[in-house]
């Protein structure tokens, strides 16, 4: 039996690993689940991205979360990467750790109160898996949200790939976009210069706030400089408010695409149960992780984003999840 068994292997799964053996957890006892183990989507999927912070708050965060770790990075502190470039970083950092890596997709795990553990279940080319486990960490990234409209879409990170976008759209053609924060205004962006008629709704009273104003996950560095371009009318798009619901079918008619860019939803690819009772996987308590309907299970990541310490906002950095994340890993160990 393991004490621990982890349900994704991207950047939240890989620092999940990383706190367990800075904490002092026996890493034979932990096994982590992926189908790919390749960095997550940070690495897969959202590789034209760049963070919208230093890397020196990600350095910092990793130090200081687990002082054991010696980073040596030719990246300057005070740049802004590519998200994959932080991806890489974790993946190299718990490459040598001897933990179970089984390469899957969870589909369901079971909690029997009887034994008190877990057995997950995965699978893989039609073969199936199981482990059984004492504690469960679901740590599975998201999907972009998306809308229920007969026009075709263009999935988030193609259109933020100004490269892949060109190659997929015409000029002249007209595109939605649903969303104006940051992915929104690179999504914008690259239609724009890609020629399309862009049309974007925001369901904000305004389609931008920025950071430098003290607004609390305001756009800053590359969205922020192209949500001025908006405004200043260097880069042409129409901005349409979800409130003025005549404007939006009046705009939305013939329109060739749409992009979501409206934030993000938890990737559901395992079914979770107690004694073969279905629980839902979506409740939980934003302060500590803990999933409300299933013993011994905690969910962390974008998935399962924390509370800010003002108790309002949510917190989705990586820099963020390390902080959250070494806050529970006593509990975890000890519960």
């Amino acid at each position: 039996m393991k004490d621990v068994c982890i349900i994704g292997a991207g950047a939240t799964g890989l620092s999940m690993l990383l706190l367990l053996r800075e904490s002092g957890a026996d890493m034979a006892k932990v096994c982590i689940v992926d189908p790919y183990f390749d960095g997550g989507d940070l690495a897969r999927k959202w590789t034209a991205v760049q963070s919208n912070t230093p890397w020196s708050k990600t350095i910092h965060a990793l130090t200081t979360t687990c002082p054991s770790l010696k980073i040596d990075s030719p990246i300057e502190p005070a740049n802004t990467t590519a998200l994959v470039e932080i991806a890489h970083l974790l993946r190299n950092l718990t490459k040598s750790l001897h933990v179970k890596r089984i390469q899957g997709i969870a589909t369901r795990a079971d909690y029997d109160t009887a034994t008190q553990s877990w057995t997950v279940v995965t699978e893989m080319s039609g073969k199936e898996e199981k482990i059984v486990c004492k504690k469960l960490v679901l740590a599975p990234g998201s999907e972009p949200n998306h809308m229920d409209i007969s026009i075709p879409s263009i999935p988030l990170e193609i259109a933020i790939d100004a490269s892949r976008i060109s190659s997929l759209v015409k000029k002249g053609e007209k595109a939605l976009v649903f969303g104006t924060m940051h992915s929104g205004t690179l999504v914008i962006r690259n239609l724009v210069q890609a020629g399309v008629d862009v049309t974007a709704y925001y369901n904000s009273p305004e389609p931008f706030y920025w950071d430098r104003d003290g607004v609390y996950d305001g756009i800053k560095k590359e969205a922020a400089e192209i949500a001025d371009d908006i405004v200043a009318g260097k880069i042409p798009v129409e901005l349409v408010s979800v409130n003025d619901t005549s404007k939006v079918i009046r705009t939305s008619h013939s329109a060739d695409w749409v992009v979501y860019a409206m934030g993000f939803r938890p990737r559901s690819t395992i079914q979770l149960s107690v004694d073969t009772v279905v629980k839902s996987s979506q409740s939980y308590d934003g302060k500590n992780g803990k999933l409300n309907e299933l013993p011994a299970a905690w969910g962390f990541g974008i998935a399962y984003p924390n509370l800010a310490p003002d108790g309002v906002h949510w917190d989705v950095s990586v820099a963020a999840f390390l902080e959250h994340i070494k806050l529970q890993i006593s509990d975890l160990l000890s519960s």
